[in-house]
């Protein structure tokens, strides 16, 4: 009896390091804080259930990424973009401002609802251009025409902005970094800008072919200066123009600079599946599922819709 004792309690010792290191492996030295609860959690289920707990996880882990259960068949995959409907974060404070603007053009007293477009505008805009865009299609021209302006002045002030910049870069040698980093700056600038869709369809288009010319001026010249967010950011703007070529070329760049990174994986299998190439879209997902990426629900959200 005394011998099971100490085995017994040598089997909780070691479950508890087990379940510890777990812990500590991926929130200090994977560094995954998106995904604290989650390693907590499972943590908690090694600690009350001795060797079941970390064998369940283990298997688990065996089995999502290296068992294969046959040839995987396509043929009843339909890439339906009727059927993806989008599902990310709230913006919150997109989200504040949208409220005050609706409230601001939809009460009936015209002189009320004059001053609230106003003290709408007078507020923090900088991430509610598209929201704002909302008040043109006011039925009070007036309305309409304070947001007509406000917006005009934003594009014209991003366009002198944009311009300013590049000379400043022009001016400067590549190799400076200076240089490199006024070019990351003005990526970030024109990102902020173009992902809320204010410019004209044309504009749009325009400048997001010079933010890819800024990244592959980087991109040449000083690599490992482009990081996870410039690259997310360019892709993000390649892909809502449809410039899928382009968004394809820099998508592979990014897995290869940033194998050990979940965004490349996202924004690959995103530009698949608008492209409906569903082949490259699973060989993607198996290249994330043999790594040691952890997925986060977003993406997992999109790989149900494909295999849905």
């Amino acid at each position: 009896m005394m011998h099971a004792g100490y085995w017994f309690l040598i089997l909780l010792i070691l479950n508890t390091l087990t379940a510890l290191l777990y812990l500590i492996w991926y929130l200090v030295f994977k560094q995954d804080k998106d995904n604290r609860i989650q390693y907590i959690m499972h943590t908690i289920v090694m600690i009350l259930c001795p060797l079941v707990g970390p064998l369940y996880f283990l298997l688990g882990f065996l089995k999502y990424h290296f068992m294969k259960l046959g040839e995987r068949d396509l043929s009843d995959v339909e890439f339906a973009k009727k059927r993806h409907v989008s599902r990310v974060k709230a913006d919150e404070e997109r989200e504040r401002n949208i409220v005050p603007i609706e409230e601001a053009i939809s009460i009936s007293d015209q002189e009320k609802k004059r001053e609230n477009m106003l003290n709408v505008l007078l507020g923090e805009t900088d991430n509610s251009l598209a929201s704002i865009s909302v008040a043109l299609d006011s039925d009070d021209s007036e309305v309409a025409h304070y947001a007509a302006s406000f917006l005009q002045s934003k594009m014209d002030e991003f366009r002198e902005h944009v311009r300013q910049a590049k000379l400043s870069i022009s001016s400067k040698d590549i190799k400076d970094e200076e240089c490199q980093e006024e070019i990351k700056i003005l990526i970030g600038y024109m990102n902020h800008t173009l992902k809320q869709n204010i410019l004209t369809s044309i504009e749009q288009e325009d400048y997001v072919h010079q933010m890819e010319a800024l990244c592959e001026q980087l991109y040449e010249n000083a690599r490992e200066k482009l990081e996870v967010t410039d690259y997310s950011f360019l892709l993000q703007r390649l892909i809502e123009q449809k410039f899928y070529e382009e968004a394809e070329k820099w998508a592979e760049r990014f897995m290869t600079q940033y194998p050990d990174e979940l965004k490349p994986y996202t924004l690959c299998m995103k530009l698949y599946f608008e492209m409906e190439q569903k082949e490259k879209f699973f060989e993607v997902l198996d290249k994330l599922r043999a790594s040691s990426i952890v997925i986060d629900n977003q993406t997992l959200e999109l790989i149900r819709i494909v295999q849905r």
